[in-house]
């Protein structure tokens, strides 16, 4: 539509060299108006002129391109002698300076609006990195007074551990529990703002390797809830091995998580031309049809997972996470027969 609102340094050369050439352009039209003698096939050739210069020069300049153009189109309309009557030749006329006129004043408001855009977008931009850099170091200053909590709560409870005060030793639990719901909350909430940090590069890494060490990592909860975990032959890609092991992290553990019966758990993927369409299924709980958006906003949890400790944060980690490679992450259901989420990398 309009050209790339350009930088401030290039903002002060280019508009200058752009006013020159579409004045030449202008010039030109009018002298091919008169050699061949054809008003109409070149009208249209003003509207870039005075569009263009309006929008790197500014209203002024703009409007007065208006009022040149619709100058030499009636000195053409003239010369060529289009017409022998000088009233309906001076209404033409106007019309002409009103439609010029009009296009100026139109690509002047678009222009003031697209700076504001731009302003606002800038605007958003840095208040996004500060809200993202405080939340990152207000939750990385909470973790070392939160074990200390945590510690004097455990020595608390092995002190009371054989006495007979229970409402004391029911007071050290629920501490203790809050705190690891808490440090658990921050844990996530930190990994949420480590997504965006830059990396130099992203080195191939075989997701097959990342998803057994995630599965280790669950061994436990594995065999606790006598879970079938089966991991598919997955691709090399560029990937930050840290962010490709949170992500399986997320979605393997809600596969356990959400699930009432003996968790299946089946890790796939797929080429698909350029990028690859990774799957991961469950037999859990599943997500009823009009909250399969709403899981990936951030702290959103469902009333029908209330029951089920965790952050809410977990899947808007994963859904930034895809789209930092520019990716996409969605989740197909059936509730009460399980879930399969799906995300795409780039193949490259």
């Amino acid at each position: 539509m309009f050209p790339k609102i350009l930088s401030s340094e290039k903002q002060k050369i280019f508009p200058t060299l752009f006013g020159f050439l579409f004045l030449l352009i202008t010039l030109l039209v009018f002298f091919l108006d008169i050699a061949t003698r054809d008003i109409i096939a070149f009208d249209i050739f003003y509207f870039p002129s005075i569009m263009l210069i309006t929008w790197y020069l500014g209203d002024r300049p703009g409007r007065l391109l208006a009022v040149l153009a619709a100058l030499l189109w009636f000195c053409a309309q003239l010369d060529v002698g289009f017409s022998t009557n000088l009233q309906t030749l001076l209404l033409d006329g106007a019309v002409h300076w009103f439609t010029f006129a009009l296009v100026s004043w139109l690509t002047s408001l678009v222009h003031k609006k697209a700076m504001q855009l731009e302003t606002a977008t800038k605007e958003l931009a840095r208040s996004n990195l500060e809200l993202e850099l405080f939340s990152g170091k207000a939750a990385h200053d909470l973790q070392s007074p939160l074990a200390t909590i945590l510690g004097f709560a455990e020595l608390l409870k092995e002190k009371y551990q054989d006495s007979g005060d229970e409402a004391t030793k029911d007071f050290i639990e629920r501490i203790i529990n809050s705190v690891k719901r808490l440090s658990a909350f921050i844990k996530a909430l930190l990994n949420y703002a480590n997504v965006k940090k830059p990396e130099v590069s992203t080195p191939p890494v075989e997701l097959e390797k990342i998803v057994k060490e995630v599965i280790g990592d669950f061994h436990f909860l594995i065999l606790q809830k006598k879970a079938e975990v089966i991991c598919d032959s997955l691709p090399v890609l560029s990937i930050n091995p840290g962010l490709a092991g949170l992500l399986f992290q997320n979605l393997i553990g809600n596969a356990i998580k959400y699930c009432e019966k003996e968790p299946r758990i089946h890790i796939s993927a797929v080429c698909k031309g350029k990028e690859w369409l990774f799957s991961i299924q469950d037999n859990g709980i599943g997500i009823p049809e009009e909250s399969r958006k709403r899981i990936f906003i951030m702290f959103e949890k469902l009333a029908t997972r209330q029951k089920y400790p965790g952050s809410g944060i977990g899947l808007a980690t994963c859904q930034k996470i895809v789209e930092r490679y520019g990716g996409s992450i969605w989740v197909e259901s059936k509730p009460g027969e399980g879930s399969t989420f799906f995300f795409t990398l780039p193949a490259g």
